[in-house]
């Protein structure tokens, strides 16, 4: 599952060329809603957030923001014409890819991909759109402190990894934006956000022939999935935070494994799905506490985290390790099969509009296995779901969920990261 939240199949997939290959795009297609109202546009590229140095952090949000926010000569920029067409325009920068994504009305679904693919094939960055995602980014980057849940995943990726880009956050310090140049934002704009390094997700009420020419020719290649170091072992830190919590991660089974990496969401889902999950019922009398466990599916390693964030969060830090350690015993047949068909219900639910299909498509395709994507029409992912059995669930969290790392968010109003 991505980062955020279990995401839909894409009605369309549009790939580039396959790694070490001409630029030669490859379309894929699923289905398409002609029902919907609405359409889905998003580019996806693989790039490290922090640079391809590593050494710029918050360099790949500020240039999808400026690419979309610059106008090119006599037009109007991306951000105009989205807002212009009452649609909505996001960006999503997670450690390895980035995304920008429009939500428009079907009729101007041509336009919008056509005025996206203009701004980042070519990516030209002004002034102007530069100020624009400076002052953009560094509000994002203020509101970051006071949204725990997120705190603890990156304190908790960068204590799981030891190097690559999941080391370090996506979204910097706001003074880390002042320091980034207009040069070299350009630079790796132009470098990141090249026609063979995007996958193009379409999803509602669109159509295969809006991708036409959007393939390309060009000797360029894909840029191959950035995949992280793993630090080893277990730690535990406290980190100085606007608010207290407490966070717990294991490195788990890469994308290609998609039997292990499927009973690793079986297990989040059992253990923390908001309504049902066991873990989340034991916590529910505490109403100041919000729970979230989910498996973020990664080329390799994928990592399951769980995120507690309130007052009370650090006295229910056994209660999570006992009903992980619990799961390294098979559940009966009559329990796991219940379970299982929730989690499929769940899973179902969970890829119902555009936007989530999109989603779905584009992070699965740039973590390296696009028909792993849930609802994808070949259909890899709910069979990997129907074939879990109960020896095979409590295998997988013997192999991987032994170690985890913990990081307790210690409330000052300060909120300065200290780790001891």
């Amino acid at each position: 599952m991505i980062a955020e939240a279990v995401r839909g199949a894409a009605a369309v997939l549009f790939l580039a060329s396959a790694l070490g290959a001409p630029a030669q795009a490859q379309l894929i297609t699923s289905r398409v809603d002609p029902t919907a109202g609405t359409a889905a546009i998003e580019l996806w590229f693989r790039v490290p957030a922090a640079g391809y140095d590593l050494k710029s952090p918050g360099i790949a949000r500020l240039a999808l923001a400026a690419a979309a926010a610059s106008q090119p000569t006599g037009g109007s920029s991306l951000s105009e014409i989205v807002n212009r067409l009452g649609g909505s325009l996001s960006l999503e920068v997670y450690p390895d890819i980035s995304m920008i994504g429009a939500s428009v009305p079907a009729s101007s679904a041509g336009s919008v991909l056509r005025a996206m693919t203009s701004a980042f094939f070519n990516p030209g960055i002004t002034p102007a759109g530069m100020k624009i995602a400076a002052q953009d980014s560094a509000v994002v980057a203020a509101q970051q402190p006071f949204d725990s849940s997120r705190t603890l995943q990156d304190a908790l990726f960068a204590q799981l990894f030891s190097q690559g880009p999941a080391h370090y956050a996506p979204i910097p310090d706001p003074s880390a934006f002042a320091k980034l140049a207009q040069s070299d934002v350009q630079a790796f704009a132009s470098r990141a956000f090249q026609r063979a390094n995007a996958i193009l997700s379409l999803a509602g009420n669109v159509d295969k022939s809006l991708a036409a020419g959007i393939a390309g020719n060009d000797a360029a290649v894909a840029n191959a999935p950035y995949d992280s170091t793993p630090a080893g072992g277990s730690t535990d830190i406290s980190v100085s935070a606007r608010a207290a919590g407490l966070g717990l991660g294991w490195i788990g089974p890469r994308i290609a494994d998609t039997r292990a990496a499927t009973a690793m969401d079986f297990i989040a889902d059992y253990l923390f799905d908001p309504d049902r999950g066991t873990v989340t019922r034991a916590v529910h009398a505490q109403r100041d506490l919000f729970v979230n466990g989910q498996f973020v599916t990664l080329h390799d390693p994928g990592v399951l985290l769980v995120t507690l964030s309130g007052e009370s969060a650090a006295t229910f830090q056994q209660t999570v390790l006992d009903a992980v350690t619990a799961m390294a015993q098979p559940l009966d047949a009559a329990a796991f099969a219940q379970a299982r068909k929730a989690f499929l219900y769940h899973i179902l639910t969970q890829i119902q509009t555009p936007l989530e299909r999109a989603d779905n498509a584009g992070w699965y395709a740039a973590e390296g296995n696009a028909q792993y994507a849930p609802g994808d029409s070949s259909g890899t992912y709910l069979n990997a779901a129907s074939s879990l059995d109960p020896q095979f669930v409590a295998q997988t969290v013997r192999a991987y969920l032994q170690k985890p790392v913990i990081v307790h968010l210690i409330q000052s109003s300060l909120g300065t990261s200290t780790a001891t």
